[in-house]
């Protein structure tokens, strides 16, 4: 599942470099394939898959919007959920 959305981000970012900060959707799209290799070396339970899944769908969406505020957000949401695991 986790490799599917990584696969979906790098196609989507195109591999371009990362910005913390990011002001286009490449970089916005490349911050959530980070995130989702980030995710893909935890043990996560099949609720917390479908948390993860939904969580980078929406961050995707909305650097597909350009609402990078959100997508920046959503991403730190995810963040954080991780790192309880």
């Amino acid at each position: 599942m986790i490799k599917r959305l990584i696969l979906a981000a790098a196609l989507s970012a195109g591999l371009s470099g990362a910005a913390l900060a990011a002001d286009n959707p490449d970089d916005c799209l490349k911050e959530a394939f980070d995130i989702a290799q980030s995710a893909e070396g935890k043990k996560l339970a099949d609720a917390d898959l479908d948390s993860l899944e939904t969580m980078l769908s929406k961050m995707e969406a909305q650097c597909d919007a350009k609402e990078f505020d959100a997508a920046s957000k959503t991403g730190e949401e995810i963040k954080a959920m991780l790192a309880t695991k």
